[in-house]
């Protein structure tokens, strides 16, 4: 009877990893600043959340925010260990052309820039949303917080964040 069970949950992973797979690329491109490190990261997750599967007798009860948060943890934790982000590069990628590379990696570090000045918590909801796009309601679930909470720490980040913007735009536009 448990084998069903595990075979059904690895099932509905293999699924769920499948509709998931670019948004948690996204998502880890943007926690961890390198393609190579969020695909690893994405992978380990997968292979993590399989053992944990086979190995544990308790159920997860919403595999999708089991899977953003493992993410969240694993990418924080990688962060930790390297002392700082670097940008995304996009190399081996050739339709992608240099300019928008270019794009890109400036984005990457004016968002990074801007992020860092915010608290990590309000950061954490802006980037599962936009990076992630999840509702506020599967962030709730996903950070195990009530809805309000979110929404709130949402808020509070995109004006703090538009104060600094709109404060380096005054510097440079006297």
């Amino acid at each position: 009877m448990r084998l069903l069970s595990i075979r059904k949950k690895n099932q509905e992973l293999d699924q769920l990893m499948e509709a998931e797979r670019l948004r948690l690329l996204q998502y880890a491109c943007y926690r961890l600043g390198n393609r190579d490190d969020a695909e690893d990261a994405v992978q380990d997750v997968f292979i993590r959340l399989h053992q944990r599967l086979r190995e544990s007798s308790h159920d997860i009860q919403n595999l999708t925010s089991y899977l953003y948060r493992s993410l969240a943890n694993l990418c924080i934790s990688r962060q930790r260990k390297l002392g700082h982000v670097s940008f995304v590069t996009l190399d081996g990628q050739a339709e992608i052309s240099d300019s928008v590379q270019e794009d890109f990696e400036q984005e990457f570090c004016r968002i990074s820039r801007l992020l860092a000045k915010i608290p990590e918590e309000q950061g954490e909801v802006i980037r599962l949303r936009f990076y992630g796009d999840k509702s506020f309601r599967e962030i709730a679930e996903i950070l195990d917080l009530p809805l309000t909470t979110v929404k709130s720490r949402f808020q509070y980040g995109i004006d703090k964040i538009r104060r600094e913007v709109r404060s380096s735009v005054a510097k440079y536009n006297p």
